[in-house]
């Protein structure tokens, strides 16, 4: 029997591995293991079995190694050897069906792009990535695998443990699903539906699937915020809105209409109308709304509700809509109450209007008469039911081209009110004619005014004549004050004159009593001249910062010493501020409410008081008189009306000093208030605008008459004052040059060649000259390069303004007679300067 040759293992393992099929690796070991895809597991029972052939080869090769063998044992490793390569072939087409599989999946998982599928470990890590979790997320495989799932959450869904809550909800229930926001890459949020599943198997994990929900619900926080939107605007209406389906059940009722229902939606949707409301079966409501929803048309009513202590009215609309119809309820109770009214006032109007005497009608913008009352229709003699609806100038056709018609088309074109006089087209009478546009027209009074216009004509005639009287009264009280002032200002000069040439009592007290008469005339004249001058409007202010310390002391100076006469206190107390006024003017004002109080009271104290309040500046004089009754506190500012003096004693003045403030405070818009309590005492008070505080001046000394042997020049045509001026500036030590006009006073001078040191001389001199002239002459005679003009004085009784502006011209100082030595030696101390 021949020997059996041993199959080397080479060739063996050469022929199972090439009928392994082609995806066989070469060079295979004698135990080859298996490969399978990342996810796949090749069948066990295949592997067991190649794991028991290996071992039985393996045991058989070393029998055959150790004691050799036949041809039966190479037919026994042949056969071993054929099982073990179909044990391969079965093993490789399992490993390429699972590969295939995989492959397929693969191919699934990876078009899935609109989902985010991936796999995690039992503790929670990524362990598979697909292209759709990467488009939606944002990391890609590589960055995702193997990090904690936690990634994808927001930071406070991390502190809340919310990763591991899910993990543990999915093993309990075997599946979730849940919307929540997670986190991409870029930090961004988006809003996914996530569905968990745990996966079966020795290794576990789980499957999470997720999907981007963001669009949608952008979608869907958009629709619900439209649907807020509507609702709040349904809830805002001022109507009770009811909708109803087309089978008249409930499916919304706003605010309103909860409000006036006392039920909640939720009770009322899904139920009929006439569930809710038994009473609407078979009324006009019911047939209302059954009209609207067949034939899809809009209905309304107006229902008036009686209650027990009110009375409401309702509008009902019903409008059909997609799903059915909307009731809409709105109370128009102000509104049909507003409609009596307006209706009621309506006929008042009317009822006005008929029974009013003037003329009225109206016409609309097509010029058609809309009403006229009974007065018209008597006026024009026609029947107003004739001319209703009619074109005015179809009736009236001399309206056209008028004065009045033309105006009435520019009130409607301008949309302004407009009152004439003019002749009235259709009647011919003058008349007065008040139009009045409106939104549906013209509205037109007229009355006859020609009984008015005579009337106003007469009066015009009649103001003429006073304005007449009152000028010749205005000429008469400047002649005669100035032909007063006169002999006064000769007499006042001679009376200075005299006191130091009067020997004893006797005659000096004569001389008191005789200055005294003579500063009363004084003060008549010059209150008269005052009156006279403001009336005439010829008194212009002169506006300037004036320092209200020096007026202080000037009133103190002049009446404390008259004050104490009485047994009267005089108490002053000035402020350290300046006023925007006219210094004179301002003077006489404080001056005469002084008089006024030393005057009135009899015991107690005066008291003078500047203060700053409200941003203006106060001077009020208070005094402890005998008061001023209420009904006489508008009287005091009459000319000559006196409190308690109806015998008109003079030592109680004229009664013009306070119709003084009056105008003075008009001129210069200095308002004057007065405050009185009877038999307790007056308050006035002046109301200043505050000026810019400024140097204090130097007051010149009102006792200028030391003349020092200055040269003075006097001018007067009037004999006797100019013998009292000359007097009185001798007395002064002046040395002095007087003339009864302007030619001799230059020719005197030309022959004493001496420069004056001041020049005095009357506004009105003879042959029409005047003294400016003469000033004007004197200055003429001295003129010198760079030496100032003769400083130069007008005395004047002049009421009228061309003095002081002729003056003001040739910069000269200007005094009015009657003037007392006291107040002429104040104008030389101011015009020379003198301290």
């Amino acid at each position: 029997m021949t020997k059996p040759q041993l199959v080397p293992d080479e060739p063996a393992t050469s022929r199972m591995e090439g009928g392994a099929g082609a995806d066989a690796q070469p060079n295979a070991s004698p135990n080859p293991q298996p490969t399978a895809q990342p996810g796949t597991a090749p069948d066990e029972r295949l592997v067991a079995r190649v794991e028991e052939l290996e071992r039985e080869n393996a045991q058989l090769r070393a029998a055959l190694a150790n004691a050799g063998s036949g041809r039966d044992d190479l037919l026994t490793v042949t056969a071993l050897n054929e099982d073990l390569r179909n044990a391969f072939g079965a093993l490789e087409n399992s490993c390429a069906a699972h590969a295939d599989s995989e492959k397929r999946l693969r191919a699934i998982l990876d078009s899935a792009v609109g989902h985010a599928i991936l796999t995690l470990s039992p503790d929670g890590n990524v362990t598979s990535w697909n292209p759709g979790s990467f488009r939606i997320l944002g990391w890609t495989e590589e960055e995702a695998k193997g990090q904690p799932v936690a990634f994808l959450f927001p930071p406070e869904d991390v502190l809340a443990g919310v990763p591991d809550e899910l993990g543990r909800q999915a093993l309990a229930e075997g599946r979730i699903q849940e919307e929540r926001a997670f986190r991409r890459s870029d930090g961004s949020m988006v809003w996914g539906a996530l569905t968990i599943l745990p996966l079966q198997g020795d290794e576990g994990g789980f499957l999470w699937i997720l999907y981007d929900r963001s669009d949608e619900r952008r979608v869907e926080d958009a629709i619900a915020e439209a649907r807020k939107r509507a609702t709040d605007i349904l809830d805002s209406i001022d109507e009770a809105l009811v909708a109803l389906d087309r089978d008249y059940r409930v499916i919304y009722q706003n605010r309103r209409a909860e409000q006036l229902d006392r039920k909640p939606l939720s009770a009322m949707r899904g139920r009929r109308l006439w569930e809710i409301w038994p009473h609407l079966a078979g009324s006009d409501i019911e047939e209302m709304c059954r009209k609207t929803m067949t034939e899809r048309v809009p209905t309304s009513i107006e229902r008036r509700l009686d209650g027990e202590d009110t009375t409401r009215w309702l509008e009902i609309r019903i409008l059909p809509t997609a799903e059915g119809v909307g009731c809409f309820t709105r109370d128009i109770t102000t509104r049909k109450r507003a409609e009596d009214e307006a209706r009621a006032s309506h006929e008042r109007t009317v009822m006005i209007l008929e029974s009013i005497s003037d003329a009225f009608y109206a016409v609309d913008h097509d010029w058609r008469f809309t009403y006229i009352n009974r007065k018209a229709e008597k006026l024009w003699g026609v029947s107003r039911d004739t001319l209703l609806g009619r074109c005015i100038w179809e009736v009236f056709p001399q309206v056209l081209g008028s004065e009045v018609f033309e105006t009435q088309k520019q009130v409607l074109r301008e949309g302004r009110e407009r009152t004439i006089e003019a002749k009235s087209p259709i009647l011919g009478d003058w008349a007065e004619i008040s139009m009045y546009p409106s939104a549906d027209g013209l509205s037109v009074y007229y009355r006859d005014i020609s009984a008015r216009l005579q009337a106003r004509q007469a009066l015009m005639e009649a103001k003429e004549t006073a304005e007449a009287a009152d000028q010749a009264k205005g000429k008469f009280l400047a002649a005669a004050s100035h032909d007063l002032r006169q002999p006064l200002q000769a007499l006042l000069l001679f009376v200075d004159v005299l006191k130091p040439h009067v020997q004893g009592s006797q005659g000096a007290n004569a001389l008191m009593h005789l200055g005294r008469g003579l500063d009363a005339l004084k003060e008549l004249l010059d209150s008269l001249l005052d009156m006279s001058r403001l009336d005439a409007g010829v008194v212009q202010p002169n506006i300037e910062n004036v320092p209200l310390v020096p007026l202080f002391e000037h009133i103190a100076a002049s009446y404390r010493p008259v004050a104490a006469a009485k047994g009267l206190e005089l108490h002053v107390r000035s402020c350290n501020a300046s006023a925007r006024t006219d210094r004179t003017l301002l003077t006489r004002m404080v001056r005469n409410l002084v008089e006024n109080a030393v005057r009135y009271t009899e015991e107690g104290r005066i008291d003078i008081e500047c203060r700053e309040a409200g941003g203006k500046l106060l001077i009020e004089v208070r005094d402890t008189g005998i008061g001023i009754p209420p009904d006489h506190l508008e009287r005091i500012w009459e000319e000559f009306h006196q409190v308690g003096n109806p015998e008109r004693d003079r030592n109680r003045g004229l009664g013009l000093g306070l119709a003084i403030v009056r105008r003075l405070s008009e001129l210069l818009n200095h308002p004057v208030d007065v405050q009185s309590k009877p038999g307790k005492g007056t308050s006035f008070t002046i109301v200043l605008p505050p000026g810019r505080n400024v140097e204090r001046p130097l007051t010149p000394a009102e006792a200028a008459t030391t003349g020092h042997g200055r040269f003075a020049v006097v001018v007067d045509d009037d004999a006797i004052v100019l013998l009292g001026l000359e007097t009185i500036f001798r007395e002064w030590n002046y040395d002095v040059l007087v003339a009864g006009s302007a030619e001799k006073a230059v020719e005197a001078l030309r022959r004493r060649r001496r420069r004056p040191d001041l020049v005095v001389a009357d506004y009105r001199l003879r042959e029409g000259r005047f003294g400016t002239d003469a000033v004007a002459g004197i200055r003429a005679l001295f003129d010198e390069a760079g030496s100032p003009a003769i400083p130069g004085l007008i005395l004047t009784g002049e009421t009228g303004p061309e003095c002081e502006r002729d003056a003001a011209a040739h910069g000269l100082g200007i005094i009015h007679k009657p003037v007392t030595p006291r107040q002429l030696s104040h104008a030389l101390g101011e015009l020379l300067g003198v301290q």
